[in-house]
């Protein structure tokens, strides 16, 4: 079966399953209740679609990969969700049901950096060989273990972070997924004759396009939103981001150029939590980058174009740099004075409002005017 004839299978399995799905949970009237944290204007969807996601994406794993199921990388992952999941559940329930045990952020920050270290173990990834331009610097073991939970736990945040406006977060997840997937396909292979991770690079590619495919359908879904898949899935999703750019090695600095609008957005809040209000980055608020373009007047659909059109154009410049990493650091250069110069002339020297105060803040007149 050919690339196409795959792609083609598994987004017709998907979306009906997931219709499945959707149906399956309004009939059980497992449904969210709008409220102020969410668009109240429209109708109670079917929530926890996480459930049904999971499920579908072990069915594509055994239908069209079952070779899979053998492959220790496959098996770290896993183990990731595994634990992720159990910590996410009990942060869902209690704001669905409202049940009064709460999990501190500080506690699932620690269980997100424990579920990486327990992934990379399970791999059996030996050494990370991190490629600055034709120079290779080996990481030793215990390095590679802090570094890899520091870089998966800061890209599962930050996409985290940019997921509030429907549809969103799984929109810019399906092109980085299609970037991976991009640039093994029709870059990496073409572009050597050598290969010391061979099966590892196909199983990237694989993996890749799976959970794109599925981040696609999800796309549509959570558009209108017909349903929800809430933080669980967008985790798991972040954290495969993570893990395959590493997994790859090479694909490391594709990815950070690729990623720059929510790196960028995540630096930016860290940076204005910590320096400018004084208190602890995983403190919640309403200082994101939508917030941020929403207070600036911009439409939903207007910050959704926004993310698209760079996610878009991120992945085809990567694809087009072919290996030159220098083009692609250049890039990401650029990018980063543009994103920061912005931010900083508009929010620090102009002090345009960012919701200083969150509390008093009316930031909803902002946040429901279109």
């Amino acid at each position: 079966m050919n690339i196409r004839t795959t792609c083609l299978c598994i987004l017709s399995l998907t979306t009906f399953l997931s219709r499945c799905g959707i149906k399956i949970f309004r009939k059980l009237n497992i449904l969210d209740k709008p409220g102020k944290d969410l668009k109240w204007t429209r109708k109670p969807v079917p929530t926890m679609q996480w459930i049904v996601v999971y499920l579908i994406f072990l069915i594509i794993i055994a239908a069209f990969f079952p070779e899979m199921w053998t492959n220790k990388l496959l098996l770290g992952f896993l183990a990731w969700g595994t634990l992720i999941v159990i910590v996410e559940i009990i942060t869902e329930l209690e704001y669905i049901w409202k049940i009064k045990f709460k999990i501190p952020a500080r506690a699932r920050f620690l269980v997100h950096l424990i579920a990486a270290c327990l992934a990379l173990w399970i791999s059996g990834v030996e050494n990370f060989e991190f490629m600055l331009w034709d120079t290779g610097i080996v990481v030793p073991q215990r390095a590679l273990y802090i570094l890899f939970a520091l870089w998966s736990a800061f890209v599962t945040n930050a996409v985290n972070w940019i997921d509030w406006i429907n549809a969103q977060g799984n929109w810019v997840l399906t092109i980085w997924f299609f970037t991976i997937f991009g640039l093994i396909q029709r870059v990496v292979l073409p572009s050597y004759t050598e290969y010391t991770n061979y099966d590892t690079l196909i199983f990237v590619q694989n993996l890749s396009l799976v959970l794109a495919i599925i981040s696609l359908v999800y796309t549509v879904i959570e558009f209108k939103p017909s349903a929800l898949i809430r933080d669980i899935w967008t985790m798991f999703l972040a954290f495969g981001l993570a893990y395959l750019s590493v997994l790859g090695g090479t694909k490391i600095w594709t990815l950070i150029v690729a990623l720059s609008l929510v790196i960028f957005d995540a630096i930016w809040i860290i940076f204005y939590r910590v320096f400018i209000l004084k208190r602890s980055p995983m403190q919640w608020d309403y200082k994101h980058m939508h917030h941020r373009l929403l207070r600036l007047w911009w439409t939903r659909w207007e910050v959704r174009a926004f993310v698209r059109i760079w996610s878009i154009i991120m992945m085809i410049l990567m694809l087009m740099q072919w290996t030159n990493r220098t083009h692609k650091l250049i890039i990401f250069a650029i990018m980063a004075l543009l994103f920061f110069g912005v931010n900083t002339y508009l929010f620090l020297v102009k002090k345009l409002p960012c919701w200083q105060d969150d509390k008093k803040e009316d930031h909803f007149k902002w946040e429901y005017k279109n």
